[in-house]
């Protein structure tokens, strides 16, 4: 069915209503008009033969030319045709033609009536006269005892024009009445749709979603049942946009939470297509979270152990949990994967895939087990030696003066080394204890003065191998720093790069500032060597506790494998870092970035 608009169905009724009621009105009216006015204007005519009928009367009795002579001057001064017809249809006398000439009368219809008794009318064209003529005929009775008919006529124009006036004023009128009822038609169509429109119109506002866009409908000048349906539409609207700014507050906070989980999150439907996919998922896959949504899964996810978990758990509609291994082109990601199924009202929907990396944990865990057995390592060298060579002397070797000597110089250098060990481990646990709880005191001082302090400390390590220190600093350079540690980590850095120099060999202790972009300042803090260098392998690990390079040689070196860790610790409580570059038979350049401004991040 073709669908209308409600103006247009209300505008054409109400217009064909009020012009067929103007059209049966009129109807009426004119009918009823002319056969009033008619019937005046026979009453009238048949007045006048009244008038004259008892003088026709007698004259009808005497000579013909008498009858007719009055006759015509009688109709003349009337403007009225007379004409007297006896009971055969004979004209006896005529005011406008020689009645001896003309035709027989007999089956003229208002004769016919008036011969019968009664009073005749008719309106007809009169062939004699050349037009329209209303003849009005009653009936008389002659002196001499005849019956005639005496009929009177006038021209019908004169009628026929007021009936002309009548209907062009009465279509005038129609006309006017047909104006005001389109106007009318107009006014009441839109009264009554201009409201629905507008409930259409936040109906459609509402299925759109804007519900900040909806207005309240006035029903001040609507009908009880418009009013009505307007208020309840208002009330229905307002409902809705009450749920909905709760569900749009909901489904933030969900959206909130689902992306800002740390976790990997992809919903995936009974079709295998992704739902939706949090950060955290996509930057584990590298995609982007618009460039996934109702994709199949198969085409976004390559691994292959984790699409078989997928699948089974689709099927199966059961809770899964495993143990994946993605590989990114890198290092491989160990991924704790609980994939639960998700349904409404017991009717599977699809499954939600969680992926909590593990790797970073394991990373941890490796290197937990690593400190652990590195520690267990490095406090057992010494004790073992100590406890070898006390052995030794309880067995006898205290007789002999030389070897008790010797052993117990052995044993003095052993317990030494295993109280450096301690006393690094202690240092380690204070400085993240301190940098965690902010507690380390920083001041604003210029750092030339903590490379000459730790230049001067290795001073006798770097004779014994000819190797040379130099400083390059602007004694300008300040930042917000603890001499004491700085001037640790500096030594540490130094006399690892002692340890691994050849002899006769140049240390450069360097201090430089940098203007970042942002507008912000920093000071690097560099010790250069010229070692053998260190490969690229080591470098990610080098920082580590008791991570050594070349095992063998740090430990105769006389170092802890710890030095390294303290002095990444001191530069993060300066809010700074340490970095190294360094590569196979180049040297190493080991370089502290502090920020110079109190306050400031690195």
């Amino acid at each position: 069915m073709r669908k209308t608009r409600l103006f247009w169905q209300i505008y054409p009724a109400i217009l064909l209503t009020t012009l067929a009621s103007v059209v049966i009105l009129g109807w009426y009216v004119a009918e009823n008009g002319r056969s009033f006015y008619l019937e005046q204007l026979q009453a009238g005519i048949r007045s006048r033969a009244l008038l004259i009928e008892p003088i026709i009367d007698r004259l009808a009795t005497q000579e013909d030319q008498a009858l007719h002579s009055y006759v015509r001057q009688s109709g003349r001064r009337a403007g009225t045709r007379i004409t007297l017809v006896d009971n055969q249809g004979t004209v006896l006398a005529d005011s406008d033609e020689n009645y001896l000439e003309m035709d027989n009368h007999a089956q003229r219809p208002e004769l016919k009536k008036a011969l019968a008794g009664e009073t005749g009318s008719a309106i007809r064209f009169s062939a004699t006269l050349g037009q329209s003529m209303l003849y009005v005929a009653i009936p008389t009775r002659l002196a001499n005892g005849k019956i005639a008919a005496l009929r009177l006529s006038v021209p019908a124009t004169v009628y026929e024009d007021i009936l002309r006036s009548m209907q062009l004023k009465f279509g005038l009128f129609a006309v006017a009445i047909m104006a005001l009822a389109a106007l009318l038609a107009v006014y009441s169509a839109r009264r009554i749709s201009r409201p629905l429109e507008i409930m259409r119109q936040g109906a459609v506002q509402l299925t759109k979603g804007r519900i900040d866009q909806l207005s309240r409908i006035s029903s001040d000048r609507m009908s009880t049942e418009m009013a009505g349906l307007a208020d309840t539409l208002n009330t229905m609207a307002e409902e809705i946009n009450r749920r909905v700014k709760i569900i749009i507050q909901q489904r933030n906070e969900l959206e909130g939470v689902f992306s800002g989980m740390a976790d990997g999150v992809v919903a995936i439907d009974r079709d295998q297509k992704i739902l939706r996919m949090n950060q955290a998922a996509t930057t584990l896959f590298s995609l982007s979270p618009e460039a996934v949504q109702g994709k199949s899964v198969q085409g976004v996810i390559r691994n292959p152990q984790l699409l078989g978990l997928i699948s089974q758990a689709l099927q199966d509609h059961l809770p899964l949990e495993e143990e994946v291994i993605l590989f990114d082109g890198t290092t491989p990601l160990i991924l704790q994967t609980h994939i639960v199924p998700l349904g409404d009202a017991g009717q599977p929907m699809g499954i939600l895939v969680i992926l909590h990396d593990l790797t970073k944990l394991n990373r941890l865990e490796n290197i937990r087990q690593d400190f652990v057995a590195n520690v267990s390592h490095e406090l057992k060298t010494p004790i073992t030696a100590i406890k070898g060579y006390v052995e030794t002397l309880l067995d006898g070797a205290l007789d002999n003066r030389d070897d008790a000597q010797r052993f117990l110089g052995i044993v003095s250098r052993q317990t030494s080394r295993l109280e450096s060990i301690i006393e690094d481990l202690l240092a380690l646990s204070r400085l993240e204890n301190k940098e965690e709880s902010g507690e380390i005191e920083r001041t604003l001082l210029a750092v030339g003065p903590v490379l000459e302090a730790a230049a001067q400390t290795c001073a006798v390590q770097a004779e014994e191998k000819g190797i040379t220190v130099r400083i390059d600093s602007d004694e300008r350079l300040t930042a917000p720093i603890n001499q004491a540690l700085l001037e640790q980590a500096m030594i540490n850095l130094l006399q690892n790069g002692i340890a691994y120099s050849p002899p006769q060999s140049v240390i450069t202790l360097r201090a430089a500032g940098k203007e970042e972009m942002a507008g912000g300042s920093q000071v690097l803090l560099s010790v250069i060597d010229q070692g053998g260098g260190i490969s690229r392998e080591h470098l990610p690990r080098l920082f580590e506790r008791f991570y050594r390079c070349d095992k063998g040689r740090n430990r105769e070196s006389g170092g802890t494998g710890l030095g390294l860790a303290i002095v990444k610790h001191i530069a993060r409580a300066h809010h700074g870092r340490v970095e190294v570059v360094s590569s196979p038979e180049q040297g190493s350049t080991f370089t502290i970035t502090l920020p110079a401004t109190p306050g400031q991040e690195v």
